[in-house]
C-alpha cells in the first residue's frame, strides 16, 4: 500500500466520521435540494454519457466537481498509480460542462478529487453512471466500486451507480434522478462507517421499474472465460470473456432483484474478514 508520511496531504485531509450536509428548504422536481459538496466520478470516462446524466442530475443539491479519467477504465479494480506522475486537466463533459480529467484509474480520480480539488471538504462521492452491470462477485473487478471504496477509505460517504446492462441506447435518466433523491436522504441519514451503497437499476423506463429492494451481494461465476488464439506469426495470444453460469439468480442477491426489473441497493463494507472462518481457524493458534 502507498506509504503515507505525516503531515503529507492524504493524512490530513483523512476525515473522522461522515459529515452532515445543511438542508435547504425547497424542492426541484421532487428532490429536496441540500446544501452538499458532491464528486463525480466513473470508470467509463469523462466523455461518457452516464457521467453527464448523474452530474446534470446532482446540480440541485449544491456544488458538484467531475473528476474523472480521460479514457475508459472498465474493470481495472482499485488499482492506484504509483510508478507515474498523475496529471489533472481542465476540460468539458459531452455537452460543454466543465470537468476534470486525470490520466489516473477511478481510485485516483477520488483522490485527487477529494484532497487537491476539494481540500477534503468533500460531503459525498457518486461513482457512475455505469453503463454494464455491477453485480454479485463482480464489484471486485469494478472500477466503479472501487473509487466509491476509495472514497470511504478516505473518510467520504460513497455511492457507486450502474446501469445493468449492454445495450446502446441505455436509459439513464430514470436511474440519475433516483441517484439523486438517494444523495440527499443520506445527508439527512448517514452510512455507518466504511460503508458505501452499490446501486444497479435494469434498462427501463422510469415509469417500468418494479420499486426498490435493498438486495446482498449475488454468485457471479463466469464459464469459458479464457480464450486463446494464434496471430498470424503463430504466437498464442489470449482473451478474457466467458458467458455467466446459469442459476446464479437467488431471492434476495442484487442479480435477482435487477432481473426482477427493481433498483437493487447493496451496503458493501470495507472489512473482507470471514468471522466463521476465523472461529474455525482458531485451533492453528496452538499448533
Amino acid at each position: 500500500m502507498l506509504p503515507r508520511a505525516a503531515g503529507s496531504p492524504v493524512a490530513r485531509a483523512r476525515l473522522p466520521s461522515p459529515r452532515r450536509a445543511r438542508v435547504a428548504h425547497r424542492a426541484v422536481e421532487g428532490i429536496m435540494t441540500v446544501i452538499m459538496r458532491l464528486l463525480v466520478t466513473n470508470d467509463d470516462g469523462v466523455h461518457s454519457p452516464g457521467i453527464l446524466a448523474l452530474k446534470k442530475a446532482l446540480d440541485p443539491l449544491g456544488e458538484v466537481i467531475v473528476v474523472a479519467p480521460e479514457r475508459p477504465r472498465s474493470a481495472v479494480g482499485h488499482a492506484i498509480t504509483l510508478h507515474k506522475p498523475l496529471r489533472l486537466h481542465r476540460g468539458k463533459m459531452a455537452d460543454g460542462l466543465p470537468a476534470w480529467s486525470s490520466n489516473g484509474t477511478p481510485a485516483d480520480c477520488v483522490t485527487l478529487g477529494i484532497l487537491e480539488l476539494m481540500d477534503g471538504k468533500a460531503d459525498l462521492v457518486v461513482s457512475g453512471i455505469n453503463h454494464g452491470p455491477n453485480l454479485g462477485w463482480d464489484v471486485h473487478y469494478s472500477g466503479t466500486v472501487s473509487a466509491a471504496f476509495e472514497s470511504v477509505m478516505i473518510g467520504v460517504p460513497a455511492i457507486a451507480v450502474s446501469v445493468a446492462s449492454w445495450d446502446d441506447d441505455i436509459r439513464w435518466d430514470g436511474l440519475a434522478r433516483f441517484a439523486a433523491k438517494l444523495a440527499s436522504w443520506l445527508s439527512e441519514h448517514p452510512l455507518g462507517p466504511h460503508t458505501l451503497l452499490n446501486v444497479n437499476a435494469p434498462n427501463l423506463p422510469a415509469g417500468e421499474l418494479k420499486g426498490i429492494e435493498i438486495t446482498r451481494l449475488g454468485s457471479r461465476q463466469y464459464v469459458d472465460r479464457l480464450i486463446k488464439r494464434v496471430d498470424p506469426t503463430g504466437r498464442p495470444y489470449f482473451w478474457l470473456g466467458g458467458t455467466l453460469l446459469d442459476g446464479q439468480s437467488e431471492a434476495g442477491s442484487d442479480v435477482h432483484a435487477v432481473a426482477n426489473g427493481k433498483i437493487s441497493v447493496t451496503p458493501l463494507q470495507l472489512d473482507l474478514t470471514s468471522n466463521a472462518a476465523r472461529a474455525d481457524l482458531r485451533a492453528i493458534e496452538g499448533l
